[in-house]
This record gives structure tokens, sequence and C-alpha cells, in this order.
């Protein structure tokens, strides 16, 4: 049996984007261990999944809560021990790139400790990793870098896309939220995501509000979603829509589970680059992503289609912040999305 912690701290999209890597040590070797060490906002979300045995949340402080440095410091040092007492047979850091996860990893005192040679620190690597593997060229997207990090040590998936687990309960859950909101059928809802938890990549809302109402008058119901974060993404799109509007339902929810289970209702998504969009796909839902300052290679989507304007300037994911006018967002036209959702079969009664 192997002993397996997988070290991902990164935001909700990659975390999804990780499962095929997860997979291949489930499918290579059924009778493993399998701990996965995440930010605590998506410990919920991945303890769902039959194949990890724990998620281990990553301590930090509580937000407007400073307790004494000698205490934070006594309490991360006893969690670094509580990973080091597991014995590990072999502990991947999936990106490998900070200070945190590279102390992990080196507190762990694994047999086989594996990273990505990604912003290397050569003195102090060799000595943390007994492995790093340079991602090839050809590996284009995110989750097929990450498979390529366990299939060095020999595991191979055999679903090599992410795919995550619909429970009853996230359905039961969904459904509440919903209420009387088609579901089923001709009458199944599009959800449409605004927001994207960086305004620089989100399309303009009165784009959306004009796809909203285009899509009501074709008969599709239609679900606006967002996040804690997304409220005013959200608001600046229903300044522009009857809040009464037939076909029409909008909805902030932070918990990703029941998000699970009202994707897996719907008929497909339509948003902005985010995390959700692959959350969407990883429960089977085709989704149009709309790019622009982003990632669209490593991060396209793998079920369903993207659109995007080719301009000298994009993706520009380390300045989106500082763009003073994301033209990348404002020029992709209202009937350019509508043809990406014809064609993905999104528009079909």
């Amino acid at each position: 049996m192997k002993k397996v912690l997988f070290v991902g701290l990164r935001s909700l999209g990659d975390m999804v984007l990780t499962m095929p890597a997860v997979r291949s040590i489930y499918d290579s070797c059924p009778d493993s261990q399998i701990d996965y060490l995440m930010e605590r906002p998506y410990a919920q979300l991945f303890s769902e999944e039959p194949m990890i045995r724990k998620v281990i949340p990553l301590p930090r402080p509580v937000k407007d809560h400073s307790p004494p440095k000698t205490h934070v410091q006594k309490s991360y040092f006893r969690f670094l021990q509580e990973i080091r007492s597991e014995q590990y047979d072999v502990v991947f850091d999936l990106f490998t790139r900070g200070p945190r996860s590279r102390v992990i990893v080196a507190a762990s005192n694994a047999r086989r400790r594996v990273g990505i040679w990604d912003h290397p620190i050569p003195m102090i690597d060799s000595w943390i990793y007994t492995d790093q593997f340079i991602i090839p060229n050809a590996m284009t997207h995110m989750f097929d870098q990450m498979q390529y990090l366990t299939s060095r040590l020999g595991f191979r998936a055999k679903q090599t896309t992410p795919m995550l687990t619909v429970h009853p309960e996230n359905i039961i859950d969904a459904k509440s939220l919903l209420g009387s909101f088609p579901t089923q059928g001709h009458q199944e809802f599009l959800t449409v995501l605004p927001g994207s938890g960086m305004k620089n990549k989100n399309w303009p809302p009165a784009r959306f509000a004009r796809l909203i109402e285009v899509l009501i008058n074709l008969g599709i119901p239609v679900l606006l979603l967002g996040g804690p974060n997304d409220r005013e993404a959200v608001n600046e799109v229903l300044q522009m829509i009857p809040r009464d509007r037939p076909l029409f339902k909008w909805i902030l929810q932070s918990n990703l589970s029941t998000l699970k289970g009202i994707f897996s209702l719907s008929r497909g998504v339509i948003g902005n680059d985010s995390g959700p969009l692959h959350l969407a796909q990883s429960v089977g839902k085709k989704v149009v992503a709309l790019f622009g300052p982003g990632d669209h290679v490593s991060y396209r989507p793998f079920r369903g289609t993207l659109v995007r304007k080719r301009l000298s300037c994009s993706p520009c994911q380390s300045f989106a912040n500082e763009c003073p006018d994301n033209q990348c967002m404002k020029s992709i036209g209202t009937e350019e999305v509508l043809l990406a959702l014809e064609e993905q079969g999104l528009l079909t009664p």
C-alpha cells in the first residue's frame, strides 16, 4: 500500500484541474491512501470525493482575529509535526512556487518528495525534493501538466479529464434553493456567471443583461449565479433586468457542494474565466468561457468552448489589475456568445 499526500495551495479552478492526477494514484494503486492538503474554503467540496481518504485544510489565522505570534508559530509547528507523523510514502507538491508548500514538503520527510521545476531555488530545492520534473511544452492544459507529474512515477489515470462526484445531498440542497425553477426537459435552465473574482476579467454587465434578455425571449430559463465576491457583478446585471421577469432567477451562493448540485441540474454554463466554470465542467456540463486577460491555453474549457478576441496584449494575466481599459472583454459581442452557445447545443430545447 502507498500512502500519498498531495499539496495544492491554489484557487478553486486549479484544484479541480488536479483531480486527474489524484485519480491516477487511485486507478493505478486502488489500495493506496490518498490525502490532500489544500486551502480551507475548498476542503468540504473535495472531502466528498470517495478516492480521497482525508482532506487537510491549511491552517491560517482567522480573519479579524490576531493571536500572539508565538501561538501561531507553535500551532503551525504542531501542524507540521502531524504531517510528518503520517509517514507518507510520496508527497506531490503540485504547484512548486512559494515557500509555504516547500516547508510542508520538507517537513513531511516522505521517502519520495516530488515537485515541478518551476521558479526553482536550486540549492534549497535539491534538499527539499527527491524528484523535480520539467513539464514539457507540449503539455499545454493544466490538468495534463498535473498528470505528467504523477506519470513520472508510473501512475496512470483511466479518466483523464477532471470529474467530481455529485451526491444526492448536493441535488437536494440545490433544489431547495431553486424551488420551482425549471430543471427538466425543454425548460432546463442555463446558468450565467457574471463574476470572476477579478473585475477586468468580467464581460460588461450590459452585455450579460442583453444576453439574458435574448435567452429568455428564446424560451430558455436563466439562472444568474454568483458567489460572495460576485455581489457587485450580479447587482450590476440585476439593475438592467426586472427581477420579476418570467423564466429568470438569481442566487448568491457560497457553498461549493451546493453549487455542484446546481450545475448538475442545468443545461450548461456561460461565464467569465473562473473557478466555477471548471467546477461545472467537472460535473459533466458544457460551458462557454469568456477569456480576456487570463491564460486561455492552460485553462481552456475541456468540455465546451471559449470566446476571446485575439488582441496583441491578451493574455496579460500578470497585469490585469493595472489594465486601464480591458478591451479584450469589451470587444466580445453578444452575437458571438450566442453563436458559441448554439454550437455547443445549449440553445436547443
